[in-house]
């Protein structure tokens, strides 16, 4: 989150721009390489994907993740209702070369995006629209766990570039991810 906050004027993010950065993010690297950057769960929810750990940073709750409290108090500031910014540069020693690589095409490419725009976008893929039908149907629950393994299959209404992987490179990676990884 810090990463990306860097990236944007005043160091301020969205919150919701910020989850989908990190999805679009990890779905790219997962595609590529086999595993995501932030190794964060995701679910399904009105306005589509979201990684779970973020969201609870963000809203203060209790995360999965070791030391994360500190981690965040000490580079990142909640400054608005849903909005956040970096205090700090990244550590980018955190970081492989993959994971910088993905993060600044996912800039690139999206990062002109507002929030509401990748909202609409997030609806398009497979790991939205496997839950859309619960989603929609009131008498649920508001958010799905969302199986990862969406994240290789394509989009049939988006061909965003970032996501041109060869069906051979679908199929190592998500080989390598279930490897190491489930």
């Amino acid at each position: 989150m810090v990463y990306l906050a860097c990236h944007q004027k005043d160091k301020k993010l969205d919150f919701m721009k910020a989850y989908k950065l990190l999805w679009l993010s990890d779905r790219c690297h997962l595609r590529m390489f086999g595993r995501t950057i932030t190794g964060d769960k995701y679910f399904a929810m009105t306005h589509g994907i979201v990684p779970t750990d973020a969201k609870h940073l963000l809203e203060g709750e209790p995360t999965l993740l070791s030391n994360s409290e500190n981690y965040f108090n000490s580079n990142i500031k909640v400054v608005g209702k849903h909005t956040f910014q970096a205090i700090n540069d990244p550590d980018l020693n955190e970081f492989s070369d993959s994971d910088i690589k993905v993060l600044n095409r996912v800039l690139t490419e999206f990062n002109a995006m507002k929030p509401k725009e990748l909202s609409d976008l997030s609806h398009k893929y497979p790991e939205w629209l496997q839950y859309q039908e619960l989603i929609n149907d009131k008498s649920n629950k508001s958010s799905f766990p969302v199986n990862v393994d969406l994240f290789f299959e394509n989009s049939t209404d988006d061909h965003a570039p970032i996501f041109d992987q060869s069906p051979e490179l679908l199929e190592v990676t998500k080989d390598l991810y279930h490897e190491y990884y489930r």
